[in-house]
């Protein structure tokens, strides 16, 4: 049966990826289509005009049971919809501090407007891919951007920075045995090799990550994890200047969090949330031989002298040398050199902050300082807490 000319070519080009490698090189509407044209009169089809004009226009998917080859990458699961959207970023590395802030020049280039792919949730189950090679669990404003900057500064290394995909998964409903699946799916489809950036992956999940460690540990077993934490009173300050969505009980709800609703996000609420995550991570670091706590004021030394060779990763010199230059850059400004903030932050405490963290964690930051790098196993306390190791 003869397919219409859109389909055709759709078809067409969906069986030919050096075409479409090609076309996503070109950011002009007006370019785009006459170089559709062209590959059209080269395929005996026919002009494609009004067939491309009509689709950079309006959402219109191409659906396909299969997920697509590595170049594709998942931007959105909804799991809802049992559905998964793609997008064409061919060797483009992700060198952006999130993986929210690659997508916006992707996703509106005419090529992934006229190829919107939809396949079902399914086609990520089984899909073939790299299990990270380190997970990056943190309390939140703490140095995890400084971290994943480091870690992704090296052309050799692909970070997946706080990827909405995977954590759509993890936030599902799903049941368990099938999160853990399309957990594996989603992370191989984001960490194939592209060309570029492929020898090591590494996942910086986000804050509320940490009450799905035995999800990630199931998932992936073997890959050892850090969790990133800084003195509790500098954390609320800096949520109290710009609330983080994960503080936000209309956005993260409270029982992620164990946390009973309604909730009033105040300081002490805030508090409690970051002690449900630290606490998280002392139980996982109490029975988890593969787990590293690092405390914000070792950074950013301790990206050479215990995360990389906790995550087996002996850097080049080249290495080195481009990570080194990502610790001087501020790790949420492009091109702004870093400046500590400590002291700027521990000046606006006020009193409901210094209340919050009294009542719920500064014995919890005592607890992970004792169970931190330098300090494992040591006095009685950690031995006591079974902190070790």
């Amino acid at each position: 049966m003869q397919l219409p000319e859109g389909e055709a070519l759709i078809e067409r080009l969906l069986s030919e990826p050096g075409a479409y490698a090609d076309l996503a090189g070109l950011f002009r509407d007006a370019d785009f289509v006459a170089a559709l044209d062209a590959l059209a009169e080269r395929w005996g089809l026919a002009s494609p005009a009004a067939v491309a004009g009509e689709r950079l226009e309006r959402k219109l998917f191409v659906h396909r049971a299969a997920a697509p080859p590595a170049g594709w990458l998942p931007v959105a699961v909804t799991p809802d919809d049992e559905a998964v959207d793609w997008a064409f970023f061919g060797v483009r590395r992700l060198t952006e501090s999130f993986f929210g802030e690659s997508l916006p020049p992707v996703r509106s280039s005419p090529l992934n407007r006229f190829l919107r792919l939809r396949t079902p949730l399914a086609a990520l189950e089984g899909l073939p891919g790299p299990a990270p090679d380190g997970l990056v669990f943190h309390m939140s404003r703490c140095g995890s951007t400084l971290v994943g900057r480091m870690l992704g500064a090296a052309q050799g290394s692909t970070v997946l920075s706080e990827a909405a995909p995977i954590d759509a998964v993890v936030r599902s409903g799903l049941p368990w045995a099938r999160r853990v699946v399309l957990l594996r799916g989603v992370v191989a489809a984001l960490g194939r090799a592209r060309g570029g950036g492929d020898a090591r992956l590494f996942l910086k999940l986000d804050c509320w990550h940490a009450m799905a460690f035995d999800l990630f540990r199931e998932a992936f077993p073997q890959t050892p994890w850090i969790h990133l934490y800084r003195a509790p009173e500098e954390v609320l300050v800096s949520h109290a200047r710009d609330v983080g969505m994960q503080m936000v009980p209309q956005v993260v709800a409270p029982c992620v969090f164990g946390l009973a609703e309604p909730a009033v996000p105040d300081a002490d609420y805030r508090a409690r949330v970051l002690a449900a995550i630290g606490e998280a991570m002392l139980t996982a670091k109490a029975r988890d031989g593969a787990g590293l706590l690092v405390g914000y004021e070792a950074l950013p030394a301790a990206v050479t002298t215990a995360i990389l060779p906790h995550f087996g990763w002996t850097p080049t010199l080249g290495e080195a040398e481009a990570i080194g230059a990502a610790a001087a850059i501020d790790a949420k400004a492009a091109g702004r050199v870093f400046r500590p903030d400590g002291a700027g932050k521990r000046a606006e405490v006020d009193a409901a902050i210094r209340t919050a963290s009294a009542r719920w964690l500064d014995d919890l930051h005592a607890r992970l300082e004792a169970a931190s790098i330098g300090n494992e196993g040591e006095g009685v306390e950690g031995a006591r807490l079974g902190l070790g190791g």
